[in-house]
């Protein structure tokens, strides 16, 4: 069902045999047609691919809203993490260890290890030594265990030595921990890209 708005002369949905959608910002008409779906095992493998990247992001998507630097611009966070693994998406699996979830022109974070204490997950890394931080950079780091659906994200200052989260994980599935900088420049973000560590149960 398709919903008209005559005061700004555009609608939505399926009017009649036309479609209105947005397209850029842009109001757009077309004519309706039914779309092919001849299921080839190209078609199917990148579904498969999508199907896994989609479930697994959008487990931690949401806790790392106001924590990304990537370009949201008419799309959520999640969809801009499918657009940076594209590559996975056609691939049809999900790598978590090649999965980047931030992007940017920041030093990589040098974590040396992720582990679980008291069956929370810390994190050591070392302090940048690039010189283009300010004083508002900390470290985010996004905890996943994908089996048991428990998500942690948490912060450090880049000068702390370790992370420390405070959701308390069973312990006994492995959690994929994720680690990217995130810095300030006036209103607007930058990030470096985000690296892998793996905690096996």
């Amino acid at each position: 069902m398709g919903k008209m708005n005559l005061l700004k002369a555009n609608w939505y949905g399926k009017v009649g045999q036309t479609v209105g959608a947005k397209w850029k910002n842009k109001s757009t008409i077309r004519t309706y047609t039914k779309p092919a779906n001849p299921d080839t095992a190209g078609q199917q493998l990148v579904r498969g691919g999508f199907a896994a990247l989609t479930t697994f992001v959008a487990l931690f998507a949401d806790g790392i809203r106001y924590k990304s630097a990537l370009d949201t611009a008419g799309q959520s966070v999640r969809n801009a993490i499918i657009k940076l693994n594209k590559d996975m998406v056609a691939a049809g699996s999900l790598t978590k260890a090649d999965l980047l979830i931030s992007k940017g022109g920041l030093q990589k974070p040098a974590v040396s290890a992720a582990s679980l204490v008291s069956d929370k997950v810390s994190v050591t890394f070392a302090a940048p030594t690039a010189t283009n931080f300010t004083n508002k950079a900390k470290l985010v780091v996004v905890a996943v265990d994908a089996v048991d659906g428990v998500v942690d994200v948490f912060e450090a200052a880049p000068d702390a030595g370790t992370a420390a989260g405070t959701v308390t994980f069973s312990g006994s599935n492995d959690v994929d921990v994720y680690a990217y900088w995130l810095d300030y420049r006036g209103s607007n973000k930058v990030a470096s890209a985000s690296v892998y560590k793996a905690i096996t149960a």
